[in-house]
């Protein structure tokens, strides 16, 4: 099948997966806590940037709540029922949010206004959120044309709620694993002292750019 087919369902499972099973980080030297500066703020951390971004709007969990009963098995091998709940899922949480413009389209008027009412205090984070949406707006059109001319794909699509949308959101979760990964992107996949290393330095950059700690960080 198509290599975009594998990666598709490699990234529904790894969402949906209780313990995500993802790419280790390249082994680097890890600036200690007390070194960090607003330059290495700003770069890739060692074991902080392998985790998916969920997003941190507050309509992920009503749309989880109302969408909790039609999940499949973590262990279910029928691609086709998860397909329909990631991209009802995600549809869902786009609706709410008004990310929905005509056809396949992204409003990206209201993706400004969600940037603004996240992240009023947190400027770096704000425009990191729209690069993010704009980059992968412009990504997703010809790889989701792609997919529906791929056999074996088209019927996946066809029951699927607005697969565009699902394909864009995953593209906005992936984007610090190909592209910038700052600090308000680390997060260990690991428990432990590898979570709390990454936590600390997290929080480290937060005081180091004058701003507190966003209330529903580090919860476990």
């Amino acid at each position: 099948m198509n290599q975009l087919y594998f990666i598709l369902i490699f990234l529904l499972l790894s969402l949906v997966a209780v313990d995500q099973i993802l790419g280790q980080d390249s082994e680097e030297a890890v600036d200690a806590v007390e070194s960090l500066t607003a330059e290495t703020c700003s770069r890739k951390r060692s074991g902080c940037c392998s985790q998916f971004f969920m997003g941190d709007s507050p309509n992920l969990v009503k749309c989880m709540s109302i969408h909790s009963s039609k999940m499949p098995d973590a262990d279910s091998e029928d691609f086709g029922k998860l397909f329909k709940f990631m991209s009802c899922f995600v549809e869902c949480v786009y609706k709410k949010s008004k990310f929905i413009g005509k056809g396949d389209t992204l409003n990206m008027k209201m993706v400004q206004l969600e940037a603004e009412n996240l992240y009023a205090e947190r400027p770096k984070e704000k425009e990191y959120f729209l690069k993010s949406y704009e980059k992968c707006r412009q990504k997703t059109q010809p790889q989701f044309n792609l997919l529906k001319s791929t056999p074996g794909v088209k019927s996946l699509l066809n029951n699927a709620c607005r697969p565009y949308f699902m394909l864009l959101h995953m593209c906005v979760m992936d984007y610090h694993h190909k592209n910038e990964c700052p600090y308000f992107r680390w997060e260990s996949s690991s428990k432990g002292d590898d979570r709390s290393s990454c936590n600390k330095a997290r929080a480290k950059c937060y005081e180091i750019d004058g701003l507190p700690v966003p209330e529903n960080e580090f919860s476990e």
